[in-house]
């Protein structure tokens, strides 16, 4: 069959299934409980799936896989190792977050501390954070989209958007329910994938055996070669030195840690036992997916030692699959990254939409707002910020993984040490919260001006600050020049 035409039943296959989620719980969502949290009733298997859904996103499946071609297990200390090393921080955490009854993070702040103002500020923090990590999702869904039907990446990012402004209009259990079904399709396709590029490459040991040997650059936007055995070394060059792995670790790690779009899902179970197993369970089963996403990057770069098309990690994976590597099953793979953008797409858009309309929005009125009001302002806040994001996404950083690290690390600065005091000391109070919330944003700012631009909107204040370098500016400011 033709490829184009193989895709287009792909494609209309799966937006037919999502257009079914979305109507089916365009309904479910009738009291803000429901819509934001799920009634907090979920069974272990549902929070699981979204959990994990949630988690898999395009950092993982391009970015990850993207940076094992070219540089092999530097990148697990990078990257795997402080997400999962955050994930079991939220073990130590289920049971004292569990006992609260909040439907937002920003509340547990007033409700611990009678403070409106931590509420508000930390749902602001939270809305700018999730509008700039949303681009990570767009731009992924954009590079596949691209790749699928050979238009242009502006337009692939117009699809994403209405996918996920539809599959989050429904609220919690539409977000869920999306969850499950996309985490289906990438669990089926990376099994399928990992067999396919193990049995061309000879299986685990022999792509090993080939990997030590192999030297030379990856593809031209390289800017060092892979030098002998460099692909399995657990440290290598640039962004993979000790001192970067440790400073992911702060941003990845402790970002994890904290992160709302986890904690939420914990809140969502019907119980404490299940808000614990819910973690404890995701890892079992992205610790699996983990290892098959190594294995077939490291086999691809066996199998294609260098790339002469390509010249960004982020476009390896999708290049590959669906030229030099194609088979029947390139267009199930490709269409379940884009599941797995569209998964953790709506479920920070749901954040944002609950920062807006549950946190913010009633301490500002001067009067009570109703249930409807607040379901209203939250599908308002939800096409808003998927706007936003949209835009954003136009002109999207070249490696999602460092990208993701860096927003990931203003959750760490400023909700990490607040949340954990919070819970697990009760000597904690108000003002000590404002000062780890300020100091973090503070920590932080000289990191958004000083160092590699973190988000979009800073590129151009980046280059007005490289070029003044030679007139009197701060070493900071200089190209390359960290603060």
């Amino acid at each position: 069959m033709n490829k184009t035409l193989l895709y287009l039943l792909y494609f209309c296959a799966y937006s037919t299934v999502l257009l079914l989620i979305g109507k089916g719980s365009l309904r479910d969502g009738n009291t803000v409980g429901q819509f934001f949290i799920g009634g907090r009733h979920l069974s272990l298997w549902r929070c699981t799936a979204t959990f994990a859904g949630t988690w898999v996103s395009a950092a993982s499946i391009l970015s990850l896989t993207g940076s094992v071609y070219e540089s092999g297990y530097n990148v697990v200390l990078y990257s795997v190792f402080p997400w999962f090393i955050g994930a079991f921080f939220l073990v130590g955490i289920s049971d004292r977050l569990y006992e609260n009854e909040i439907l937002t993070i920003p509340e547990l702040f007033y409700k611990r501390f009678g403070s409106k103002g931590l509420q508000v500020v930390y749902a602001a923090v939270f809305i700018a954070v999730y509008i700039f990590y949303l681009v990570i999702q767009i731009k992924g869904f954009g590079v596949v989209a691209s790749t699928l039907f050979d238009i242009p990446y502006g337009i692939s990012i117009l699809l994403v958007y209405l996918f996920i402004l539809y599959t989050t209009f429904g609220g919690y259990r539409s977000v869920t329910r999306s969850d499950v079904f996309n985490l289906i399709l990438l669990a089926i396709s990376i099994a399928v994938l990992f067999v396919i590029i193990t049995s061309r490459a000879g299986g685990v040991l022999e792509i090993h055996r080939a990997a030590a040997g192999i030297s030379g650059f990856a593809h031209p936007g390289m800017p060092y070669p892979t030098e002998p055995g460099g692909l399995l070394r657990p440290f290598g060059e640039g962004m993979f030195t000790p001192l970067m792995n440790l400073s992911m670790f702060c941003g990845w790690g402790l970002g994890l840690a904290a992160n709302p779009q986890y904690t939420i899902r914990m809140l969502s179970a019907r119980d404490k036992k299940t808000a614990r197993r819910t973690v404890l369970c995701s890892l079992g089963f992205l610790a699996l997916l983990y290892f098959a996403l190594i294995q077939i990057g490291l086999g691809m770069r066996v199998l294609i030692p260098t790339l002469s098309t390509v010249s960004k990690t982020d476009e390896i994976i999708t290049w590959l699959i669906n030229n030099q590597l194609y088979s029947a099953w390139s267009g199930f793979f490709l269409f379940s990254i884009i599941g797995a953008c569209v998964s953790t797409a709506n479920s920070q858009l749901l954040l944002i939409a609950s920062s807006f309309a549950y946190d913010i929005a009633p301490a500002v009125s001067r009067r009570n707002l109703s249930r409807e009001s607040i379901l209203r302002l939250s599908r308002f806040g939800i096409f808003a910020g998927g706007t936003l994001s949209m835009l954003l996404a136009i002109n999207p950083p070249d490696s999602v993984i460092s990208y993701g690290g860096d927003i990931w690390g203003v959750v760490a600065a400023t909700l990490f040490p607040a949340m954990y005091g919070a819970l697990l000391f009760k000597k904690v109070n108000r003002t000590g919260v404002w000062a780890s919330l300020l100091s973090g944003l503070a920590a932080f700012l000289p990191a958004l001006l000083c160092g590699p631009a973190p988000v979009p909107s800073l590129a151009a204040l980046r280059r007005a600050l490289d070029s003044g370098a030679r007139s009197g500016e701060p070493a900071c400011a200089r190209k390359g020049g960290r603060g």
